[in-house]
């Protein structure tokens, strides 16, 4: 069976690497078993791409078994190398959009896995590293999933004025096709910052939504939102703030079976200048605007996802002229947006596993449009962060002005009067 991919899926060219440390004795047959397993339940896993008239295709059932690549571990930071050229290393046509590289030593492994973005967003592949981490102990089944058409996500959707929908797509494939391949290679050089926070700031950041009937979300978007006034000159702040949204959590009755590799898009909150307003306030508006915007996003996707199958998809130098003229306009490198990833919290370790995962950390690398993201999510009582930022976007001083604001603000929002001495002692950031 041969699937073409939409416009989104061709143009979605990027790689992302979760970085796992076990702790524990790993063996070659119990990790090859593992990846196999996995791969047979997945038809993401199972498929190739295959190239014709610069249109992509899946190709399902087609592909080897998944690359597995072996090295020595000799030091903690090893990995880092390792993982800059996975994150640089465009996958094959003839091989899996999976691979995995194992930094062998023989009591803690550092497992890096890189997937392809047009398959995985980051919920999707820390779903499908769990998977893989549970199968190196345990025999539980897995039944092979069917894939998912587009047909069955669209559904039985037809627009209000199916001509009116035609024309407006006829007139934007026309306009696409008039976008110059640029010669020039992208130059995207991103660069990674993290940083974490212990366990009390995340317990007093909890009780303090809880107390605010709001989400963690928002109080982070509020965060972000402020901390960007401080980085950037009022003039060159972006305009919105990006959210991926996850529809798999019983929003969207038509995914059936295999929702690992299917997230559902985002929605975007203008960024507006609120340092005059208090905290918590802004973090309730916050808070009404996402749930309100989740739902009418959620009703959008059947025709969203129609309206990208009818697109002509833009060739590799198109989008690459597509950048340039953000460039030339003066769009901060992004189009204006900043994306605020929140995973949320991430429980990997089994009670029953004779692994212990000590670290879990997420990257990501674009070959096409430039990146301007932080990612937030909980990982065994700590809040971690993670920022990717091209040096157009986001300078080495902005992104540590980024940091340091970030915290400083979320410090001061989470302090009552009567516990400030307390949380002062406790709330201490530690860079990484």
């Amino acid at each position: 069976m041969r699937r073409k991919l939409s416009a989104l899926e061709q143009i979605l060219d990027g790689n992302v690497v979760y970085f796992v440390r076990l702790e524990g004795h790993l063996g070659l047959d119990q990790l090859r078993s593992a990846l196999t397993r996995v791969q047979h339940k997945h038809p993401a896993l199972r498929s190739l791409l295959r190239k014709e008239r610069n249109r992509l295709y899946y190709e399902a059932d087609s592909a080897p078994e998944i690359p597995l690549r072996i090295v020595a571990r000799v030091s903690e930071d090893g990995y880092r190398h390792e993982c800059q050229t996975e994150l640089t290393t465009v996958f094959a046509h003839e091989l899996p959009q999976l691979r995995v590289v194992w930094l062998q030593s023989e009591l803690e492994s550092d497992l890096l896995f890189t997937t392809s973005h047009r398959i995985c967003d980051g919920m999707s592949i820390f779903i499908l590293v769990r998977e893989i981490l549970r199968s190196l102990y345990s025999d539980e089944e897995m039944v092979p999933y069917e894939p998912i058409t587009m047909q069955e996500i669209i559904g039985d959707y037809k627009p209000p004025q199916p001509w009116k929908n035609k024309l407006k797509v006829s007139l934007l494939n026309g306009v696409l096709r008039l976008i110059p391949n640029s010669r020039r290679a992208p130059e995207n050089n991103e660069r990674y910052l993290e940083w974490k926070t212990d366990g009390a700031l995340l317990d007093v950041l909890r009780k303090r939504c809880k107390e605010e009937v709001v989400s963690m979300h928002a109080a982070l978007m509020c965060t972000l939102e402020r901390a960007l006034f401080v980085v950037f000159e009022r003039n060159k702040v972006p305009k919105w703030i990006d959210n991926p949204m996850d529809i798999r959590r019983g929003r969207f009755p038509a995914l059936k079976s295999d929702t690992v590799f299917f997230a559902g898009g985002s929605f975007k909150t203008r960024i507006e200048q609120t340092a005059d307003i208090e905290f918590w306030g802004r973090a309730r508006t916050i808070y009404a605007e996402i749930q309100r915007q989740v739902e009418q996003e959620t009703l959008k996707i059947p025709g969203r996802f129609r309206f990208w199958e009818m697109l002509h998809p833009l060739a590799s130098g198109q989008i690459q002229s597509i950048v340039r003229l953000g460039d030339a306009l003066k769009f901060n490198g992004s189009w204006n947006m900043f994306a605020l990833s929140n995973l949320g919290n991430i429980v990997i370790n089994d009670s029953s596993s004779p692994f212990r995962v000590k670290d879990l950390r997420i990257y990501m690398h674009s070959f096409t449009f430039r990146a301007l993201c932080l990612v937030t999510y909980t990982l065994n009582g700590e809040m971690r962060f993670y920022c990717v930022a091209d040096e157009k976007c986001l300078s080495h001083s902005q992104a540590d002005t980024l940091q340091r604001e970030f915290m400083a603000i979320l410090k001061q929002a989470i302090k009552t009067d009567e516990s400030e001495t307390e949380v002062s002692s406790l709330l201490t950031a530690v860079a990484k």
